[in-house]
């Protein structure tokens, strides 16, 4: 087979390139609407945020402010799919950029793969100038990920969440105390999860090593708060 001289390949690949950027006008209307978009984020238009966003990433495909925007006016939506895909579009454009990292950490958070937050924010939370938030939410994710290895799955009793972990702690003393010898067959994990994109951690309980459904009958029927997840 023949192949093309190189300075056509060359040309191929600068036209490619050309291709796929925005003019000048074009990148600035961009950041023009993903600033509209976030003014109508803070005011709870996220419909509207995201027929913005969605204008911001067609003018330019390249910007990833827009693409960060869509994934949260997505996720406050509850369309939690595309809210994923636009942030992994975000994170491809600016691999550094702390907030599109938090925010597909999130995502992975939600769609309850806490291993692929944590492979997502490994190399950047080690870093020694990354930000606290990145390494916390790094930290949420690897204890999640280790619940769910210990929980054998998706297996488990939700005991509620908690602003701090003292909190949970305390309802996880209140919890073994109401089951009484029965609390010596539950293992109790107490996991910071982000529950609102680019937010902060609450401290969950789950139970596990007892059967959800029949550890939460006997919490529910002494008023303590109980979901079971699995069987």
């Amino acid at each position: 087979m023949t192949r093309p001289p190189l300075c056509l390949l060359l040309l191929s690949l600068a036209l490619a390139a050309c291709a796929t950027s925005a003019s000048p006008e074009d990148a600035q209307m961009s950041n023009n609407l993903s600033s509209q978009g976030k003014t109508l984020l803070a005011a709870g238009k996220n419909a509207e945020a995201r027929d913005i966003y969605a204008s911001a990433t067609a003018r330019d495909d390249q910007n990833a402010r827009a693409w960060n925007g869509l994934g949260v006016a997505y996720d406050l939506l509850g369309k939690k799919n595309k809210a994923r895909d636009a942030f992994q579009h975000a994170v491809d454009l600016a691999p550094n950029d702390p907030i599109a990292l938090n925010n597909l950490a999130h995502s992975y958070m939600e769609a309850k793969d806490p291993a692929a937050a944590v492979r997502l924010l490994t190399p950047y939370a080690n870093a020694p100038d990354a930000p606290a938030a990145l390494k916390q939410n790094l930290a949420a994710a690897s204890k999640a990920a280790e619940a769910k290895e210990a929980a054998g799955g998706d297996v488990y009793a939700d005991l509620g969440s908690y602003p701090t972990e003292g909190m949970a702690q305390g309802h996880v003393a209140e919890a073994k105390s109401l089951l009484g010898d029965d609390a010596e067959n539950v293992t109790f994990l107490v996991i910071p999860e982000v529950k609102v994109s680019g937010g902060t951690p609450v401290f969950t309980i789950k139970a596990v090593g007892k059967p959800p459904q029949a550890l939460c009958e006997d919490l529910n029927a002494k008023a303590f708060p109980c979901v079971p997840y699995g069987k």
